[in-house]
């Protein structure tokens, strides 16, 4: 008795959690604050539990899950022919992805957190962090409007704020195309509009690719009534059109261009040092350096897939699509879990331009592909059990 009270306080513990560490990417004041929102309401309530419990694969994620840990556990192991003084920091990774993985699956299983709700907190905490980003960039610090609007502690790069704030911008839009009264289709748009100018203003040109793409691919599965769709198209063009006459929004982006910013340097250069150890690559390191002579020197390649295959070699990048191509068999047109494949692709277009190898502490990158994952595996696990969920 004492038991079962014990795993249904940290049930609550843990449904909490989830909607506390899923807001806090957007108002975290660094990465810190996250980890600790991460430690202690959802790695501190699964760590009272899932130790003590049966392993039960159907309970922890299943497939989903193991295959996650396996290409996590390879990754770890490539750090001993990378630098072998890192591989207790990697393994504590691998133990905090398990934990999340097993944690919100075991979650999902026994009490499903609501997601349409998940969604709304998400979207309503988007919309006024996308407000506040841009008042405190443009008004407060008095920023000239050409300038790439960055954000504040987790989301100071312009680039992850505009990552971070497409997530937002994703599931507003797609509460419009599914919106039950057309009523209410007009106010998520909006949402997803002020979401999407952040993304706009920070003239990241990765984020906005990926967020039209799989923004169109959302509307083409969803397919909404004409008397949905055709106004916001309207309203898109004219906010648009608005925008670019009010502002020199048209001189920032012919400055901006198509560069690379130096990526298709490092892509090219890394792919051709990938082929001197081809299936084991080269092993991660925590604090990696790439120098590229007469270019710069680089932390990472700015593409999470090139990263993996550059420091784990083919083995690694095999067994990342392995994981990934499983989530993606399970598709579904459910108007509940649709919005998380559609974020797992969003995040997996990021992750091509901007983006380490996936076995990293809690931090942005996270928001890209180790939450998606994790709460897809969830549902569809916990929905083979009770399929009417």
């Amino acid at each position: 008795m004492k038991w079962a009270r014990r795993e249904t306080f940290c049930l609550g513990w843990a449904a909490i959690g989830i909607y506390l560490f899923l807001s806090a990417f957007f108002w975290a004041s660094g990465p810190a604050p996250l980890r600790a929102v991460f430690y202690l309401f959802l790695l501190l309530p699964f760590l009272l539990v899932l130790p003590w419990r049966k392993w039960r694969s159907e309970e922890y994620g299943g497939y989903f899950t193991i295959s996650a840990l396996v290409f996590a556990a390879y990754c770890v192991l490539s750090s001993l022919w990378g630098r072998a003084s890192d591989v207790d920091f990697f393994f504590k990774q691998w133990l905090f992805l398990a934990f999340w993985l097993c944690g919100v699956a075991w979650l999902f299983y026994h009490r499903p957190v609501n997601l349409q709700r998940l969604y709304l907190v998400v979207i309503c905490i988007g919309v006024v962090c996308s407000l506040v980003t841009v008042y405190f960039f443009y008004a407060y610090k008095n920023y000239s409007i050409a300038a790439r609007l960055s954000g504040f502690g987790l989301a100071e790069n312009s680039t992850i704020v505009a990552q971070i704030f497409g997530v937002a911008a994703l599931l507003a839009y797609l509460k419009s195309l599914q919106a039950e009264n057309w009523k209410f289709s007009p106010v998520f748009f909006i949402g997803a509009m002020i979401c999407a100018l952040v993304i706009l203003m920070s003239q990241s040109r990765g984020a906005a690719m990926a967020l039209i793409l799989v923004c169109f691919a959302g509307l083409l599965i969803v397919r909404p009534r004409p008397l949905i769709w055709v106004p916001q198209v309207t309203l898109a063009l004219v906010g648009i059109l608005a925008l670019f006459v009010l502002t020199n929004m048209d001189d920032v982006l012919e400055k901006r261009g198509i560069s690379f910013s130096f990526r298709d340097a490092i892509w090219v250069e890394l792919l051709d040092r990938s082929l001197e150890r081809p299936l084991f690559g080269l092993g991660l390191e925590r604090d990696s350096r790439i120098i590229i002579p007469d270019v710069d020197v680089f932390h990472h390649a700015h593409n999470s897939w090139i990263d993996i295959l550059y420091y784990t070699g083919l083995i690694g990048l095999l067994l990342a699509l392995w994981h990934w191509v499983l989530l993606a068999r399970s598709f579904s047109r459910d108007r509940d879990i649709l919005p998380l494949y559609l974020w797992l692709a969003y995040g997996s277009l990021c992750l091509f331009t901007n983006g380490s190898s996936l076995l990293t502490r809690p931090d942005a990158q996270w928001l890209m592909y180790w939450v998606p994952a994790g709460l897809l595996a969830a549902v569809v696990m916990s929905r083979r059990r009770c399929p009417t969920r």
